[in-house]
């Protein structure tokens, strides 16, 4: 692993790699950031529309107020009563009560809407300059909260330190109450509220997830540098192949041109050491060159041929009959009666075939020059076509050397070649098969290769009609 590492950074997939890195970790921080916002607002959602109902309505404020009590020694109860009929009602009283009189508040009130209220919230009701009116737990110590009129009917958060030294979290809004709003309490002298939600179990509740999401964000993150190492390769491995394709090509290339243009120094430096010699006599030097100079158009020709394929040249499709077939196994006879060799075609087309004319009389003349080269001197050589499955199928068979299952898997790469000295002296390069198969591709077809029995070789191909 630290070999493939080093490896990594000394060459261009570091930049994959960084780029690729920064990717993820440009969404994992996105992800929690975007986790920890919806989080948070929505862990506060329910309590900050709370906030804005309560703060709507005054009767409300005061009958929870009340509730928990006015003062220190005055002792409250809080009844409610429900009452279903056809239009629900509620109705509230209020009774406050001390040793020496007794007074009850039934004030016209109709809840404006449902609110679930409970011990966690509370509301601490001020005097015009700032005095608390009602008890609270002391305990609590929400008795050292101070009336703040700067930012009224604002969400705010506040810390709050308990008897016992504990902090304790709040959520608080205050807001501006309007004594003739409800004569019965008009004698109190309220003028602001504070409205108080205890946020410190939803603080310890956010703060274990958000624990919890970057742990599992930073984990996410360090396998992300596996991920992008792997990522790295998988997107250089292409351009590496195609590198050393490219480099392959060139150096056959350059090896294919070497032997004749060594052979056309030779021969071109003999005619000017021998400058009196006659033509006749230099005839054999000047054919030897022409024949270089021959497998060299050759080959800048099939080279031609391969780079418009891959260039992704569309065939030009038109209809070809069973005398097409015909007339090209009937050229192909001719040459292998002169070479020694039997030729077998078996034509089954009876019917229109629609596919590039030209390609496809370039293949078969590929395959049966290359059964032609791989066999023996009286080889024999099979072509058949035939129509199934709405395609075309096409057989080359030779009864010569055969393909080894290793040969088999390059045969259709470039200057690649069985028998170098064999092919040679033929005049192959290795191109035939690889600009075979790209005319097959360039087809939508198929290739393959198989040993015929009981020696020799079998090419197969299949193309839609």
């Amino acid at each position: 692993m630290l070999t493939k590492s080093k490896k990594l950074f000394s060459t261009d997939n570091f930049s994959y790699f960084i780029r690729y890195f920064a990717v993820f970790t440009l969404i994992f921080v996105s992800m929690t950031i975007m986790i920890f916002q919806v989080m948070r607002a929505t862990m506060y959602r329910s309590s900050d529309e709370n906030f804005q109902l309560i703060a709507s309505d005054p009767g409300m404020i005061m009958g929870f107020a009340m509730a928990r009590g006015l003062s220190p020694d005055v002792d409250v109860v809080f009844e409610q009563s429900n009452q279903e009929s056809t239009n629900s009602s509620e109705t509230e009283s209020f009774e406050t009560t001390s040793s020496s009189s007794k007074q009850n508040f039934m004030p016209p009130y109709q809840p404006q809407t449902k609110i679930r209220l409970n011990t966690n919230y509370h509301i601490i009701l001020f005097d015009g300059e700032g005095n608390r009116l009602n008890a609270v737990d002391d305990v609590s110590g929400l008795a050292d909260v101070s009336l703040n009129t700067k930012d009224l009917n604002q969400i705010e958060e506040i810390e709050v330190t308990t008897a016992f030294e504990d902090v304790e979290y709040y959520r608080t809004m205050t807001i501006q109450l309007d004594s003739s709003a409800y004569a019965a309490y008009s004698d109190l002298g309220v003028e602001y509220a504070t409205i108080l939600f205890n946020t410190s179990q939803i603080k310890s509740s956010i703060a274990s997830y958000e624990t919890t999401v970057v742990v599992v964000m930073i984990s996410f993150w360090l396998i992300s540098i596996f991920a992008s190492f792997y990522l790295a390769n998988l997107s250089m491995r292409p351009i590496l192949i195609s590198f050393q394709k490219q480099k392959d090509f060139v150096e056959n290339a350059s090896h294919e041109l070497h032997t004749p243009l060594a052979v056309l120094q030779n021969r071109l430096e003999s005619l000017f050491r021998h400058p009196e010699a006659t033509i006749l006599e230099s005839s054999e030097n000047i054919a030897s060159s022409l024949e270089e100079v021959r497998n060299m158009r050759l080959l800048t020709t099939n080279l031609l041929n391969l780079a418009r394929r891959e260039d992704g040249l569309k065939p030009d499709l038109s209809e070809v009959g069973p005398e097409f077939f015909e007339d090209v196994f009937e050229n192909y006879g001719i040459i292998a009666e002169e070479n020694g060799k039997e030729l077998t075609v078996t034509n089954h087309v009876h019917q229109l075939v629609k596919t590039d004319k030209v390609l496809l009389k370039q293949l078969m003349t590929i395959l049966f020059d290359n059964a032609m080269k791989y066999s023996d001197e009286d080889g024999k050589i099979e072509l058949t076509v035939f129509i199934k499955d709405r395609n075309l199928h096409l057989l080359v068979s030779d009864n010569g050397i055969g393909i080894s299952a290793e040969d088999k898997k390059k045969i259709f790469d470039r200057f690649y070649r069985v028998d170098k000295a064999r092919t040679r002296q033929k005049g192959g390069f290795g191109l035939g098969l690889s600009l075979a198969k790209q005319i097959v591709q360039s087809l939508n077809g198929d290739i393959q290769v198989k040993n015929n029995q009981p020696k020799g070789t079998v090419f197969e191909v299949k193309l839609p009609r």
